[in-house]
C-alpha cells in the first residue's frame, strides 16, 4: 500500500477565489505560494484557475475546507 500525504494546494476558479478564501484576488496573486493558471478547452474557451494553499481556504463548521 502506497503512502499518500494530504494535498498542500488546491486548484480553484478565479471567480470563486473571494468566496472560498475571503481574500481579494488582487492581493492573493502577488503571494509567492499562489500560482495563476489557464485552462483552454477544445473550442478555445479559456478558464482562469488559481493554485491556492489549503491553509488559505475558509473552513466549514465541521472544520473541512469548503472547496
Amino acid at each position: 500500500m502506497r503512502w499518500r500525504r494530504a494535498p498542500d494546494h488546491k486548484l480553484i476558479a478565479l471567480g470563486d477565489l473571494r468566496r472560498l478564501t475571503g481574500l481579494d484576488p488582487a492581493e492573493l496573486v502577488h503571494r509567492p505560494d499562489i500560482q495563476r493558471l489557464a485552462r483552454i478547452d477544445e473550442a478555445g474557451g479559456r478558464e482562469e484557475l488559481v493554485r491556492v494553499p489549503v491553509q488559505l481556504l475558509l473552513t466549514t463548521q465541521d472544520g473541512e475546507p469548503r472547496a
